[in-house]
């Protein structure tokens, strides 16, 4: 398994920036890794991204070396096994509320003595089983790969304090999105009361010495990063809309049109 550079670089103190993709498109990652994106969030909870599809999206990441992680549609270990034995770098596990829930997605990303994923050691990470023998690929790998768990509900960040004690996890991520509808605020992820909820969590978990993640509108990334959040994405649909606008309004004002 190769080297987690989003691990390492998280390890480091360092902010991470990437973009969530929600179709595969091989060339697309390629082209995101090029552009120095440090890792991309390939959406299977809201988009087309399947266990079928994801390999080859994972092999243009590796080959650009911008770090891919899934986002399963479930947390259970038969939807995030499948996407880490085709090489994904680690998974980003939606709507955990509890620390049993934090445990069962250690669980299903780590092999024993870490966790309880299900033993193989011949898929693409483990080089086909020509790298070397199962324990050391079992040891890399639960070295390597990254655990990232959604917290995305009011129940999640008043049980920040159970959660952030699981052994395992390397990111808690606030997800403003799902949060502000828990709260009464649906799509309103710049409302006072919501923000006021994630500056809470985001304190708890970094107190605990976990790295932090949220979504947000980008005007507040410089606002979070000083609370120090190093986890962050935007959507592969933004930065179109953003550079194509841009592009049609230079080229038309050019036109005269």
């Amino acid at each position: 398994m190769r080297t987690n550079t989003l691990k390492q670089k998280l390890r480091d103190g360092k902010p991470v920036f990437g973009v969530m993709l929600t179709f595969p498109a091989p060339p697309v990652v390629e082209m995101l890794g090029h552009m120095g994106f440090d890792w991309v969030l390939l959406d299977n909870e809201h988009g087309s991204i399947t266990v079928d599809t994801a390999e080859d999206v994972i092999r243009a990441a590796e080959l650009t070396g911008i770090a891919p992680i899934v986002r399963p549609v479930a947390n259970r270990p038969e939807v995030i096994a499948p996407f880490l034995d085709r090489g994904a770098w680690g998974v980003q596990v939606p709507h955990v509320n509890t620390r049993a829930e934090a445990e069962a997605a250690v669980a299903a990303c780590k092999y024993f003595p870490d966790g309880q994923r299900g033993s193989f050691s011949r898929g693409r990470p483990a080089e086909y089983g020509m790298g070397g023998t199962t324990q050391e690929y079992f040891a890399k790998a639960n070295a390597n790969t990254l655990v990232c768990l959604m917290l995305e509900e009011v129940e999640a960040i008043d049980n920040i304090a159970e959660i952030v004690t699981v052994k395992g996890v390397d990111v808690l991520f606030i997800g403003s999105g799902d949060l502000s509808q828990s709260m009464g605020h649906p799509g309103q992820q710049a409302h006072p009361e919501v923000l006021a909820v994630m500056e809470k969590g985001v304190k708890r978990i970094r107190d605990a010495g976990v790295a932090a993640g949220v979504s947000c509108p980008d005007s507040l990334v410089p606002k979070f990063l000083g609370l120090g959040v190093q986890y962050f994405h935007g959507n592969v649909a933004s930065l179109l809309h953003s550079a194509g606008q841009t592009y049609l309004k230079t080229m038309r004002q050019s036109a005269g049109t």
